[in-house]
């Protein structure tokens, strides 16, 4: 790995620095037309060009007053909620709840259903609201009086993704919030699922003429009848306007989007550090089969990076208590020549 020193110096090498916190900056893209849409979240997220469209779709019918609700179904890692972060920046009305932490209104917890409509502006109430996690709110729980708690939470949801006028509590002071010109996304893994399917479609081997035959989880799209299955109940899943399926990721991928596609997290980090970034072929390729074979998907890439990052810069600050002459050792193989690159 080689860390190359920009023209200013390296910040993180300097006393005091501070780096500035990632924003959500809006970007200049015209929502009235799906194609320019589509083309900016092909440029932020790789291989997904199917997903990208709909959610292109999506947005463009929801800036045009038409509502939809949709089910994305996806592994872990493979750019199901990133989607909606690039477009937040098209469209600033986009809230994201994390559905693993809902409770029913009135039972014990801070994360009701209902409690994202607090952050909604009432004067504009055009909201895209994206459900992350919501897999791990539809499986079936069953508490210790024999209810399916999964079921109970669900049913909350009718009324809000039918488009209602719903009362929101804000300082003790009661309000009604309009959901009937708000769009839903409700992205989950629903792996157990998909593994359960990837095992149902494989062959032992055993039997005259048989080859044995594994079949990988997701290698299948899930369908409607699927999540259902899975414990989305009836009721909500008639509601969903469609089904879309974010296809996992191959080792081949992960090489080519470490170190070639736009959305890079390699360049993502060069911007962060204020460093350039050059990984040999075999690293590049070890990080790509761990992230595959975790099956953690882009967040195990990143994860990788940063604890790479980690080690060599601390490695590369002076120790106090080192040798003059292993000192010399070290700033010989940190700097080339022209003392403007770090090979750590």
């Amino acid at each position: 790995m080689v860390l190359v020193k920009n023209n200013i110096g390296i910040p993180f090498y300097e006393p005091g620095y501070i780096p500035v916190k990632d924003q959500i900056r809006e970007k200049s893209v015209d929502y009235t037309n799906p194609k320019k849409i589509y083309e900016y979240l092909c440029g932020e997220v790789y291989k997904q060009d199917e997903y990208c469209k709909d959610a292109a779709m999506i947005l463009y019918n929801h800036a045009r007053g038409i509502t939809s609700r949709n089910i994305v179904c996806g592994p872990a890692g493979c750019g199901k909620t990133l989607v909606w972060q690039c477009l937040k920046k098209i469209w600033p009305r986009i809230l994201f709840v994390d559905s693993s932490t809902l409770t029913k209104t009135g039972w014990k917890g801070n994360n009701n259903i209902s409690d994202f409509l607090t952050r909604v502006d009432a004067k504009h109430p055009d909201y895209i609201i994206v459900f992350d996690e919501f897999d791990k709110c539809v499986a079936s729980q069953t508490n210790s009086g024999g209810e399916n708690v999964s079921t109970a939470l669900q049913s909350e949801f009718l009324k809000i993704v039918e488009g209602a006028e719903i009362p929101v509590k804000i300082d003790a002071c009661e309000r009604m919030v309009d959901t009937s010109r708000m769009s839903f996304v409700f992205c989950g893994s629903f792996a157990l699922k998909a593994e359960e399917i990837g095992k149902e479609n494989s062959s032992s081997g055993f039997g005259f003429g048989m080859e044995r035959h594994e079949e990988k989880a997701f290698a299948r799209e899930l369908t409607m009848q699927d999540v259902i299955s899975y414990g989305v109940i009836p009721e909500l899943a008639s509601r969903t306007t469609r089904i879309i399926n974010v296809r996992p990721l191959t080792e081949e991928d992960y090489q080519y989007l470490i170190t070639k596609h736009s959305a890079s997290p390699v360049k993502k980090l060069e911007q962060t550090y204020g460093m350039k970034l050059r990984f040999s072929k075999k690293k590049i390729e070890e990080i790509a089969r761990n992230a595959y074979e975790s099956g953690l998907g882009i967040r195990s890439v990143t994860a990788q990076l940063m604890q790479i990052m980690d080690h060599k810069i601390f490695e590369s600050f002076e120790d106090d208590t080192e040798t003059a002459e292993v000192k010399n050792h070290r700033q010989k193989n940190h700097k080339d020549k022209k003392g403007e690159r770090y090979v750590l």
